[in-house]
């Protein structure tokens, strides 16, 4: 049949969107009849948060199992996807990075949940586009995340600086700071996969339509626009404005990004506002001790724009737990499911209804990108196709190890975009 599927007394998604709006799915069932629903995940900082957010879930018992390993997590859940032993509902990457989930026929069409909240204003298009095929939309949103610069105001405040405004203003900080003795920008490559973090930036700071272009392989590697973004940033390292990028980032102790960050020793981390509540865990204060901004434009014509990233939850066709976890899904994107997450985690929502306290550094950040209409452009891990990100995380890390190299990453990233796109059509 056509529409969103439908199994042999099983549910309807719009049956359940219907419930949800008329508030009778919640009271229909008793804590002690709730069916079990399996969750797998990746992120195991957040074991505690979803364990949490299922024990009040009125749809299902959550019975969660976090993978510390990413690659080991994607290996295990794809091999389970094809049975009734998948996880009613996971976590996974949007964009790209679904679709082959998508196309395998492995997924739950989520459609009709999203469309009365569409059609209201409550949620975004571009988070819905995030997870869109064929006009069908395969998740709800476990995330969505602007990728902001963090940074600390007690130095600001000890160096007299203000919040930049423009690319000159921003420059004249990041020079302030180092004749402090301080690394104004910490930068990792550690991991490999965040060496696109600042090559996109640089890129969409400078021309955000190219950006967009050369995601879908309407631009070249080799053309200007990338010549000027390795080469800007080739100059902030040469200046000393961001460190050598072997550190990682994301831990709270020792030599990480995020703990010199706490200690005043690196200024600057641009980083996706999911990681938030791990800044502070470091020992810092939301508000007190650091904030967020946007990056100014490198051409202060240009519209406002900034990257942000969608997380998808999806929910299995296959799994034993699948009709639970399609009254799941609908139960979290109801204003009663995104603030329970919003509240244990701090998170941007999707739905508008749902919100964050207003004295929170992320919700200051959402009130000045909608009343900006600020452009939304999809992050390069899941905006570009994986084959072509897999490859070229590895050729920017090349260039943050010798930016000397830049010629030659050039021509290898464009060498990796022409062998996918040879045997891919264009979107």
């Amino acid at each position: 049949m056509s529409g969103p599927r439908a199994r042999s007394g099983g549910i309807c998604l719009a049956a359940v969107a219907g419930l949800l709006a008329a508030g009778l799915l919640a009271s229909a069932t008793h804590a002690a009849d709730k069916p079990q629903l399996t969750v797998s995940h990746d992120k195991a900082g957040w074991q505690a948060n979803f364990e949490a957010y299922g024990k009040d879930d009125p749809t299902a018992s959550w019975q969660v199992t976090p993978f510390g390993d990413t690659t080991n997590y994607q290996a295990a859940v794809r091999a389970a996807l094809p049975t009734t032993s998948a996880p009613g509902m996971f976590t996974w990457w949007s964009g790209y990075r679904m679709k082959d989930l998508v196309e395998a026929g492995l997924l739950e069409d989520l459609t009709a949940i999203w469309k009365p909240l569409l059609a209201e204003g409550k949620v975004k298009q571009e988070v819905a586009d995030a997870f869109s095929f064929d006009g069908k939309i395969y998740a709800v949103p476990n995330n969505v995340a602007y990728w902001a610069m963090f940074y600390n105001k007690n130095v600001y405040k000890e160096l007299g600086l203000e919040v930049p405004k423009t690319w000159e203003e921003l420059e004249g900080n990041l020079a302030k700071i180092k004749a402090a003795n301080k690394i104004p920008i910490g930068q990792t490559i550690e991991g490999r996969w965040p060496a696109f973090i600042w090559f996109s930036e640089f890129l969409v700071r400078s021309d955000p339509d190219f950006y967009v272009k050369l995601m879908a392989g309407k631009a070249k590697y080799t053309e200007p626009q990338v010549a000027a973004a390795f080469a800007t940033w080739k100059d902030w390292m040469a200046k000393g404005w961001m460190d050598d990028g072997t550190s990682p980032f994301g831990f709270t102790t020792g030599d990480s990004m995020n703990n010199s960050f706490a200690q005043g020793k690196v200024v600057h981390m641009l980083v996706g506002t999911w990681f938030a509540d791990t800044v502070t865990k470091a020992g810092t204060i939301e508000g007190r001790d650091w904030g967020l901004f946007v990056l100014p434009n490198r051409n202060a014509s240009l519209p406002p724009s900034v990257i942000f990233e969608a997380g998808p939850l999806l929910v299995s066709k296959n799994s034993d737990t699948h009709e639970t976890a399609v009254k799941a899904a609908a139960h979290w994107m109801s204003k009663e499911g995104e603030q329970r997450w919003a509240d244990l985690t701090g998170f941007l929502v999707a739905n508008s209804d749902a919100k964050l306290p207003d004295d929170k550094e992320v919700a200051k950040l959402n009130d000045a990108v909608v009343k900006g209409n600020y452009k939304l452009l999809g992050r390069y891990w899941e905006t570009t196709p994986s084959p072509i990100a897999e490859a070229a995380v590895d050729e920017i890390s090349k260039f943050v190890l010798d930016p000397n190299s830049a010629p030659e990453v050039m021509q290898n990233l464009q060498k990796i975009a022409d062998d996918y796109w040879a045997a891919h059509p264009k979107p």
